[in-house]
């Protein structure tokens, strides 16, 4: 071998051994550096809620064909309006039993006739439309804190395993709902002639449940009538929810350079959840005769879920033991469910996507 391809072999040798020295260096340094501390920003996208209704009030059921005396012998309330009991237990008037304690709304419910006439009481469920839609989550930036261990480290990949807890908080809302339906439930009870716009010229009537003499007393046992109508909704309906979230998987990161990494993550993930629904509305039926109905409340309801999360991160590092870090993620879980008495809500947190960015400590 001559002197200079001597030369050009020595210092091919020597590039390759720093080469292989700097690797292995680095590989020693990373297998030092195996604990990551780090807190990230969540928030969540295009996560659905959907709300949907019961009846507020409670007819009860529909009478018999052909009706009996324990059919006017019911409680009913509606959403304007009622008939109930009174103290001698709905007397059988005329054949039919009656009562002295009613009550309506507004006049338009009443078509007075001589020796017959009829009052009209209503219950309404909200039951589609623009009502029932998805509501689409505003986003809240969170709070993670996470931990992640390098088990097996390569030249360029590295495999660890990661756990995370956050606090999350979500909300649904929306006000009014023009273009809404409703299952609307007409009861209609005879007047037996007694004219009602006269005993009670004013907008709303309260009867006696204990009869006075001369008062008014109607039929109990109402004629029933079913229908789907278009409605309007003005007012506020909200749906919030704090939420404890819990992960744990194994992560593998590839670095394509010594500044970049990128990484898959995958594992269980666990939730516990605290909602609360409320609501104040005012329902506008498409239909004569019925003034518009208020409906408000609220309710509380606690959760918990279990499902898979999955996560792609890219890592840069800032310095000898910082990192700062984006990250997109999806979890896979069933419906979160809350339940009220007159309003509830579906939550579906696998219908969005989670975004995080944030820094980690590693030594």
């Amino acid at each position: 071998m001559s002197p200079a391809a001597h030369k050009v072999h020595l210092l091919t040798a020597t590039v390759l051994t720093l080469h292989a020295s700097a690797q292995a260096q680095a590989l020693d340094e990373r297998s030092v550096q195996r604990h990551h501390f780090g807190a990230s920003l969540p928030t969540w996208l295009k996560a659905h809620a959907k709300l949907t209704a019961t009846r507020a009030t409670n007819p009860g059921p529909a009478p018999g064909v052909p009706p009996t005396l324990a059919d006017g012998r019911v409680d009913r309330s509606y959403d304007d309006g009622y008939n109930r009991v009174n103290s001698p237990g709905n007397p059988v008037l005329l054949g039919a039993p009656v009562t002295s304690f009613f009550g309506y709304a507004s006049d338009a419910q009443v078509v007075n006739a001589v020796g017959a006439g009829t009052l009209a009481l209503h219950s309404v469920r909200l039951s589609g439309g623009d009502y029932t839609r998805k509501l689409d989550n505003q986003p809240f930036p969170g709070l993670e804190l996470f931990y992640r261990y390098d088990w097996k480290a390569g030249r360029n990949w590295c495999l660890g395993w990661e756990m995370g807890g956050a606090y999350q908080y979500f909300k649904w809302g929306k006000n009014g709902a023009p273009n809404s339906q409703v299952a609307l439930l007409t009861d209609v009870f005879a007047l037996n002639g007694v004219p009602l716009s006269i005993v009670a010229p004013a907008t709303q009537f309260d009867g006696t449940f204990a009869p006075v003499p001369g008062g008014p007393v109607i039929g109990s046992t109402p004629t029933r009538t079913e229908a789907t109508v278009a409605a309007a909704v003005t007012g506020p309906r909200k749906l919030e929810m704090h939420a404890l979230q819990l992960r744990v998987g194994p992560a593998l990161t590839w670095e394509p350079t010594e500044k970049w990494q990128i990484g898959v993550q995958g594992g269980l993930a666990l939730g516990v959840g605290f909602s609360r629904l409320s609501f104040a509305e005012q329902i506008t039926v498409a239909t004569p005769n019925i003034a518009p109905i208020s409906q408000s409340g609220r309710s509380s309801d606690a959760h918990f879920w279990a499902g898979f999360f999955s996560a792609l991160r890219v890592n840069r590092r800032l310095s000898e033991h910082w990192d700062a870090h984006v990250e997109l993620r999806h979890m896979l879980t069933d419906p979160v469910r809350h339940n009220g008495p007159t309003r509830s809500g579906e939550i579906n947190l696998s219908d969005g996507l989670g975004l995080a960015a944030g820094i980690a400590y590693r030594f």
